[in-house]
């Protein structure tokens, strides 16, 4: 029997035709799920009225801005090389400079040789400003010869220079680079570490965004490496490992370079343009004016512009990392350790409004930052910490002066109702270490590294002290200059007398200097306490 066609079949089959028609009008998309999951249990997403994209698109960056020191560009694997034509390489641009601090963007490096990229020579830094050979510091003639650079460090080149050496194209390293170019000579110790470098590096960095607030936000990319040129692996580390802690917890997308990964960009043979590179060499920083008023290498990138809340986001970051420390509730309170909250200088305590980042301007978005960072608080219980070196057999105070400051400061306690605490930091996990300093107002102890944790102290905070115990005659910059950086009033205490900004006498280390011998008068000390939480103007930090 044979099949005819018939009127109902025309009809099934226009249908059908009409309806593949209307479908294929639809925008039906199909991708693999992404990181925010998928709108469908077979991993598609089906999507009408718009454009179709590859899961391989890159979605647009909202406002992305390629000439803006801020931006952030996602890179993709296909983005490994940088070409040019006749107009030829991409020039090399300095965004910040101090002595031994340096930003610069489309830095290139070939052969272990850094070259700048430039139509204008005369624009650039001097090279031994920026960096260094990374031979170790020494003070005889010999080794600061040793640290000069030469060409072999940096070569600054025009663009034709750059087009003889390398052709028309060059391999990229994307996003932000730190570069320690230092020996391992100084990084395997928590303050040079920590309140220099980082310290020094992120001064550096942070120059470039002026809109950092007072809880830490800003439009700054985390850097994505640090590369030690000079160091092998595991040697930048303290005793306590707190420098690689500090690392890890703040940026902890960061990847780590060392030597043997240098010398494996040299083999081979190639050149890489960097997106932007932030060096830091601390031999260079020796040249600078500020260093020899301090001895401090970060002081010269104290001398760059930028927010008085630069430090807010590496503090930020460290105190989300560390948590709470209570169990069943890890995440931290951050208004507890005044993160987001400005102590300013208000007109009920007799002082001025502090000025803050954009107030001339008066536009929206400063209006709005000022409003946050002048949320109404109330600060805590006020927290002295005393920071005791009695157990360490090197740089002690007298044993019975130890006892009577200790006896001093627990009368406040039962006076003021004010929390005292006497701890040896090594006894406390590096967490505890990190909550307590955040929490202190009051940070004293005899020269050491211990003190170096002020730097973890609310700087907001207008009561914020530090105190430190020298014996007679003897003085170092460490702990003074780093405390006036973050705006921290600092006191040094030669027995019964104490002195601070600008009375600060000159650096000494007198005989008695590292020995278990340094008077103190705990009574002296207890009634400076009582002035700075009680009497001092809100207001009286180092301005």
């Amino acid at each position: 029997m044979g099949w005819h066609v018939t009127r109902s079949h025309v009809l099934v089959a226009l249908s059908v035709i009409v309806l593949f028609g209307l479908f294929l009008q639809l925008d039906l998309s199909f991708r693999f799920t992404d990181s925010r999951g998928s709108d469908s249990l077979l991993g598609f997403k089906l999507g009408i009225g718009g454009r179709r994209h590859s899961v391989w698109d890159a979605p647009p960056r909202h406002g992305y801005d390629e000439n803006s020191p801020l931006s952030s560009q996602a890179v993709t694997v296909a983005d490994v090389k940088v070409k040019w034509g006749e107009e030829g390489a991409p020039r090399t641009s300095v965004l910040a400079h101090a002595p031994g601090w340096t930003v610069l963007d489309d830095i290139y490096l070939f052969n272990g040789t850094w070259y700048v990229v430039t139509d204008n020579p005369s624009s650039i830094p001097l090279r031994r400003m920026m960096i260094s050979t990374g031979a170790e510091i020494w003070n005889d003639q010999a080794s600061i010869s040793r640290r000069e650079p030469t060409e072999k460090e940096m070569r600054i080149i025009f663009p034709s220079e750059a087009n003889r050496l390398w052709g028309h194209s060059v391999s990229r390293v994307a996003d932000t680079t730190f570069l320690v170019n230092d020996p391992p000579q100084f990084l395997d110790h928590y303050y040079h570490f920590a309140a220099e470098l980082l310290f020094g590096i992120w001064r550096t960095y942070s120059s470039l965004d002026p809109s950092i607030n007072a809880a830490g936000a800003t439009q700054l990319p985390a850097p994505a490496r640090i590369i030690f040129p000079f160091v092998n692996a595991g040697r930048w580390n303290d005793y306590a490992k707190m420098n690689s802690f500090l690392m890890r917890a703040i940026f902890p997308s960061i990847s780590f370079e060392y030597r043997n990964d240098w010398n494996d960009r040299i083999d081979t043979e190639r050149p890489f343009k960097f997106d932007r590179v932030v060096i830091a060499d601390r031999a260079a920083a020796f040249r600078g004016p500020e260093f020899a008023k301090t001895w401090r290498t970060a002081s010269e990138a104290a001398t760059l512009g930028g927010s008085r809340y630069w430090w807010a986001p590496v503090r930020r970051n460290l105190l989300e990392f560390v948590g709470s420390g209570t169990k069943g509730k890890e995440e931290i309170n951050l208004a507890d350790y005044g993160v987001g909250i400005e102590d300013y200088d208000s007109e009920e305590y007799g002082g001025k409004e502090r000025a803050l980042p954009g107030k001339r301007g008066g536009s929206v978005q400063h209006a709005q930052q000022r409003a946050e960072a002048q949320k109404t608080w109330t600060p805590s219980t006020p927290v002295i910490t005393y920071v005791s070196r009695q157990d360490w057999g090197r740089r002690m105070l007298r044993k019975k002066d130890h006892e009577v400051l200790v006896k001093e400061l627990e009368n406040l306690e039962n006076k003021y109702g004010w929390e005292v605490n006497i701890v040896a930091m090594d006894k406390l996990t590096r967490d505890e270490q990190i909550r307590l300093a955040a929490r202190t107002t009051i940070m004293m102890g005899v020269h050491g590294n211990g003190l170096t944790h002020l730097i973890w102290m609310n700087n907001l905070n207008s009561r914020a002290t530090v105190m430190e115990f020298f014996y007679p005659d003897g003085f170092a910059e460490d702990y003074e200059f780093t405390s006036r950086a973050l705006g921290v009033r600092h006191y040094g205490w030669w027995n019964n007398e104490s002195f601070t900004y600008p009375n600060t006498p000159p650096v000494a280390y007198p005989e008695g200097f590292q020995g278990n011998d340094i008077p103190l008068d705990g009574k002296a000390v207890a009634q400076l306490c009582e002035q700075r939480l009680l009497v001092d103007r809100v207001g009286g930090t180092n301005e």
